[in-house]
C-alpha cells in the first residue's frame, strides 16, 4: 500500500507539472492533448504497479474518479483565459539594404544603407470580423517607401502606422470581403507588378472584392474601391474610385496551369488644378496638375510549372484617357520563375516597362525605379535565395532611362539593391 501511496504523490506532482507546462502552450487543443498524454502514460504505471502488488487492493474506480475530477478542474482553469488570446497573431519583418546608384544627372554616385521595420497585430472580432493594425519604419512625406537611412548621427528613426483596418467577410455570401480603414492593396496586379501602385502603398477607405466559381476551372472576380487621398477644408477632396474584374482558368488535367485576364477603371476626382505635394513626373503647371486621370486598364497573367518551378508571365496596359497631353500611356511584360520558400529555394523575376508622364499619378507609382515616379522606361531584374527558414538573400538591378519632365532631358538611371530579409 505505501508503494500505492507514494506512486499517487508522485502522480500528483508529475500532474501538477503536467498543468503548468500545457498552460504555456498557445492553445487549449495544445494543452489538453499534453496532459491526456501524461495521464495516458501514467495509468499504464499503476496497472503495471497492480500487477506487480496484486496482492495489495486497489479501489481502481475511486481513483478514476479522483483522476477524472482533477482533469474536469484543471479543463475549467484553461477555460479562464479569453478566447480573443488565441486568435491574435503578431506577425513582422525586418530588412537590411544596401543601396548604389548611379544617377547619370548627378556628379557622383550614392551609397548607402537603409533599414526597413514592420510589426503588425491581427485577430479575429469573431467568425465574420478579421482586423489588423501594422506599424513600419518610414516617412509621411512619401507613400511609396518604409525605409529609413542609416545617417544623422545615430538619430532616432521615424515609426508611422501602416495599417489599420477591418476585414467583413459575411459567412451568408460565400466569396465576399468588405475592407475598411488603411488597408493592403485590395486590387489585383499581374505578376505583382507595381506599375500603377507602389508595393508599399496602402489605400485608405473602403473597397469590397468577390470571387466566385462558375465551375472547377473556371472562376470570375471583380474588386472596387472608394479611396479617399487628399482632404480639403476648402475645396472638394481628392478621390480615387477603382474598379476592376478578370478571370481565371484553370486547364483541366494540367496541374498549376492557368490563364487570368481582365480589366479595370480608375477615376481620380478633383486631382487636375491641384497640388498633391509630389509630381514625380507628372506634367504641371504653377505646381497643379495639368491632368485629370481617368485610367483604363488591361491585364493577362499566365501561370504553368517548369521543370518542377512555378513559372509565369504577365502584362499590364494602362491608358490615360483624359491626360492634358500625349503621354498617356504605361506598360509592363515580365516573367517569374521560382518561389523563396524552403531553405535552399530560389526565385528570379524580370519585366521591361515604358510608363510616360501622365499615364498614372507619379507619387503613387513604383517609387525606386529610375529614381521614382513616370516617365521612365528601362529593364528590372531580382534574385532570391531562401539562405534559411525566414531568412532570404535578393539582389535587384535596374537600368532605367528617366526623361525630366520639365526639360526634356534624357539620362541613364542604374540602381542596384542587395536586401537581406527577416521574417517572424
Amino acid at each position: 500500500m505505501n508503494k500505492i501511496r507514494i506512486l499517487l504523490v508522485a502522480f500528483m506532482f508529475v500532474f501538477s507539472a503536467g498543468i503548468c507546462k500545457a498552460q504555456s502552450s498557445s492553445s487549449n487543443e495544445q494543452r489538453m492533448l499534453k496532459l491526456e498524454a501524461a495521464l495516458s502514460a501514467l495509468q499504464a504505471e499503476l496497472n503495471q504497479l497492480k500487477t506487480q502488488q496484486s496482492q495489495v487492493p486497489v479501489d481502481q474506480e475511486k481513483l478514476d474518479i479522483m483522476v477524472s475530477k482533477m482533469l474536469e478542474e484543471k479543463k475549467a482553469d484553461m477555460k479562464l483565459v479569453p478566447d480573443w488570446v488565441n486568435n491574435v497573431k503578431i506577425k513582422g519583418d525586418f530588412r537590411y539594404r544596401h543601396e548604389w546608384t548611379d544617377d547619370e544627372s548627378a556628379t557622383n554616385d550614392r551609397n548607402r544603407n537603409r533599414i526597413r521595420a514592420r510589426i503588425g497585430i491581427y485577430g479575429k472580432v469573431n467568425d465574420e470580423v478579421d482586423y489588423g493594425f501594422r506599424l513600419a519604419s518610414g516617412n509621411t512625406s512619401s507613400p511609396t517607401s518604409t525605409n529609413q537611412d542609416l545617417d544623422g548621427a545615430f538619430s532616432s528613426k521615424n515609426i508611422w502606422l501602416d495599417l489599420a483596418y477591418f476585414d467583413y467577410h459575411p459567412e451568408n455570401i460565400n466569396g465576399l470581403t468588405v475592407l475598411g480603414g488603411k488597408m493592403k492593396n485590395p486590387l489585383f496586379r499581374a505578376g505583382k507588378n507595381n506599375l500603377m501602385f507602389d508595393n508599399d502603398v496602402n489605400p485608405e477607405g473602403v473597397a469590397v472584392a468577390y470571387t466566385t466559381s462558375l465551375n472547377s476551372d473556371l472562376t470570375v472576380f471583380g474588386n472596387a474601391g472608394a479611396f479617399y487621398v487628399e482632404e480639403r477644408s476648402g475645396e472638394a477632396d481628392t478621390s480615387l474610385w477603382a474598379m476592376q474584374a478578370g478571370v481565371t482558368y484553370n486547364f483541366p488535367g494540367l496541374e498549376k496551369t492557368y490563364v487570368t485576364a481582365g480589366g479595370g477603371y480608375f477615376d481620380y476626382g478633383n486631382i487636375k488644378g491641384v497640388d498633391l505635394d509630389s509630381f514625380a513626373g507628372n506634367k504641371n503647371t504653377g505646381s497643379k496638375y495639368d491632368s485629370d486621370f481617368d485610367i483604363a486598364q488591361g491585364f493577362v497573367e499566365v501561370g504553368f510549372p517548369v521543370c518542377d518551378l512555378p513559372f509565369k508571365v504577365f502584362g499590364d496596359y494602362l491608358k490615360n484617357t483624359s491626360a492634358n497631353s500625349s503621354e498617356d500611356t504605361g506598360y509592363l511584360i515580365g516573367a517569374t520563375i521560382g518561389k523563396c520558400k524552403k531553405p535552399g529555394s530560389w526565385q528570379f523575376g524580370y519585366n521591361y516597362r515604358d510608363l510616360e508622364a501622365d499615364a498614372v499619378v507619379g507619387a503613387l507609382t513604383e517609387g525606386t525605379f529610375g529614381g521614382g515616379g513616370t516617365n521612365v522606361k528601362g529593364h528590372s531584374l531580382c534574385l532570391g535565395y531562401q539562405l534559411a527558414k525566414n531568412v532570404q538573400l535578393a539582389g535587384s538591378y535596374f537600368l532605367a532611362e528617366r526623361t525630366d519632365t520639365p526639360t526634356n532631358v534624357t539620362t541613364d538611371h542604374d540602381l542596384v539593391l542587395v536586401d537581406l530579409k527577416f521574417k517572424f
